[in-house]
């Protein structure tokens, strides 16, 4: 499926969105995340039509973890993944104590944002 680019409205004019645009765009969403909650990479990737991975990158380079709490951003497969601010440890920790429940490296499905869960946005928008 083709993705659609992410367009920018400035000075009356829609354009193509800048990496900038981009990183702010992932913290917004990220940011909108609540406390004992998780999304996942593919999730925000869907709404914003750009790649898991992208995100992912742009989350690694989170300089503001405390104020884009990129901790609560897990793997489609439920399964934590990194974290830059000191590895998966230190990501099961932090999401433990805002009560998600992470056992072997995975949390609960019953964590995950209703938005983000079978398939995601996209998913729901087809029926």
């Amino acid at each position: 499926m083709a993705r659609i680019p992410l367009l920018v409205y400035e000075g009356g004019v829609f354009r193509a969105a800048r990496v900038e645009d981009l990183k702010e765009a992932v913290y917004m969403l990220v940011s909108t995340i609540p406390v004992g909650k998780v999304a996942t990479y593919k999730c925000i990737a869907d709404l914003l039509g750009v790649s898991p991975r992208l995100v992912a990158l742009v989350l690694k380079e989170n300089k503001q973890p405390v104020v884009v709490p990129c901790h609560r951003v897990v793997m489609s497969s439920l399964r934590v993944g990194g974290y830059s601010m000191g590895g998966s440890r230190v990501k099961e920790r932090l999401l433990s104590l805002e009560g998600v429940a992470v056992r072997a490296g995975r949390v609960s499905e019953r964590d995950v944002l209703d938005e983000c869960r079978d398939g995601g946005p996209r998913e729901r928008r087809k029926s």
